[in-house]
């Protein structure tokens, strides 16, 4: 008789854990190039169809109250309107559920993920990034500001609606354009690449042009600022492990823009984006873009925060290990010893 020699203990090992991934190649363990291809897709389908339902809301209201005519609306001079502002804002802020349903659909993982490689949008992070942005940006506005004290403030019934809009929506409309742009386009094209390299420079050209594509500029200074600014936000998103930071550098941005705009009545010209709008005043607000990339990556250094991340698992994988562990077979059952025949009396 052969004996088999012992088997080697290390095939008895478990599996090694998945190696940690940056956020913006956390959807790259979902295989299927498909997946990414139709989620930035349906994605600019989705916007398109509530930006344009929307909008035509607000015209109806504009026409109602007046503040519209038919004449404009033929002409294409359609000004920027207390309800017409509400609206885009929040056709751009449905991009976060938009965005959520897409990658829960197509990647199969929880809506959380989107946020941060942590599962979820960290709040404290949130707050300290802000604590540090937002004096910056007001110190950057006020030279501005002091460099060209143009207009006089105008404070009536309509820039008080404006304000409060402002104020209010703004940050959300920055949120879905982040959860939109870096959240699900960044993250789609880069779930097609293996190498993290490869994923996060396609996965930040793509989104940065879809980005400044969706902004509609036909100034070559400004299509290099809005190009310029999705490339930094992308940048803060893999250096800082998820939305927050760009969230918070990009409402910052919008809000405080906004409301001298408000109060000096040229917001219509603020939002002007012809040939012609830019100049190379643009060079300063680009440089705070790639100043922001590097103060949200000095500063989240300091605090500590987790860039890298194991890959989340899908529902269906999370369902599995729920799964109570099949029973043990049950043993063969012992056949029933023979019975004896009785003796013949």
């Amino acid at each position: 008789m052969t004996f088999a020699p012992p088997a080697d203990p290390a095939t008895f090992a478990p599996p090694a854990p998945p190696a940690p991934l940056t956020y913006d190649h956390a959807l790259s363990p979902v295989r299927g190039w498909w997946r990414g291809a139709l989620a930035i897709v349906l994605l600019v389908v989705g916007y398109l169809v509530v930006s344009t339902v929307l909008g035509g809301i607000a015209i109806v209201i504009d026409l109602g109250l007046g503040n519209l005519t038919q004449e404009d609306l033929l002409a294409g001079t359609i000004g920027f309107t207390p309800a017409l502002m509400l609206l885009n804002n929040l056709s751009l802020a449905a991009l976060i559920p938009i965005a959520l349903l897409l990658q829960r659909w197509l990647f199969g993982v929880r809506f959380r993920w989107l946020f941060s490689v942590q599962g979820g949008l960290r709040w404290r992070w949130l707050g300290r990034i802000a604590l540090i942005i937002v004096p910056l940006w007001v110190v950057y506005l006020g030279v501005t500001f002091l460099l060209d004290p143009s207009g006089t403030i105008r404070l009536d019934g309509t820039a008080i609606a404006l304000l409060v809009i402002v104020l209010f929506t703004t940050p959300l409309q920055a949120a879905g354009e982040e959860s939109g742009a870096r959240g699900l386009i960044q993250r789609s094209a880069g779930s097609w690449f293996r190498n993290p390299t490869a994923a996060f420079i396609v996965g930040t050209l793509i989104s940065g042009a879809l980005f400044c594509l969706a902004h509609l500029a036909g100034d070559p200074w400004l299509i290099a600022y809005y190009f310029l600014f999705g490339v930094t936000m992308s940048i803060s998103a893999r250096f800082t492990g998820g939305l927050e930071a760009p969230i918070v550098v990009h409402a910052t941005n919008n809000v405080l823009l906004f409301i001298p705009a408000v109060l000096y009545g040229q917001l219509s010209e603020g939002i002007d984006r012809s040939d012609g709008a830019g100049g190379p005043f643009i060079i300063l607000p680009m440089i705070m873009c790639v100043l922001a990339a590097v103060v949200s990556w000095w500063w989240g250094r300091r605090n500590g925060v987790i860039t890298r991340a194991v890959p989340p698992l899908t529902v269906k994988q999370e369902r599995a290990l729920l799964l109570p562990p099949p029973a043990p077979p049950a043993p063969p059952a012992e056949p029933a010893p023979p019975v004896e025949p009785s003796p013949v009396r």
